[in-house]
């Protein structure tokens, strides 16, 4: 009875850390597919280059460095977003192979 109720507590668990993996990894896929607007805006960008002291910039060179920085920042969102999905994936793989040992005691009983 106990060993019954442990496998099933097992399984239980295994299960709960696997769909939390498989969400998390759903979540990951739409960063990596689809990041996050970069929240900047050219004329906020050119604002703050215009009251730097030393400013000396063509708007053409300010347009260039923000496509830039926008740019890097896209890809390091989705840098992260591939980072966090390997993670993921180890929720899900991980409590694998103790769910399907369980289920396998669990029928033998």
């Amino acid at each position: 009875m106990v060993r019954t109720i442990y496998y099933y507590a097992v399984m239980f668990v295994t299960l709960v850390m696997m769909i939390g993996g498989g969400v998390a990894m759903a979540m990951n896929i739409s960063d990596l597919v689809v990041p996050s607007p970069y929240y900047y805006s050219f004329q906020d960008f050119k604002m703050n280059q215009e009251s730097m002291p030393d400013f000396d910039k063509t708007e053409e060179e300010i347009r260039a460095i923000y496509l830039e920085q926008k740019e890097e920042q896209m890809e390091m969102q989705r840098t992260q977003a591939m980072n966090q999905l390997i993670k993921n994936i180890a929720w899900v793989l991980i409590p694998l192979p103790f769910f399907i040992l369980s289920r396998r005691q669990l029928k033998r009983e």
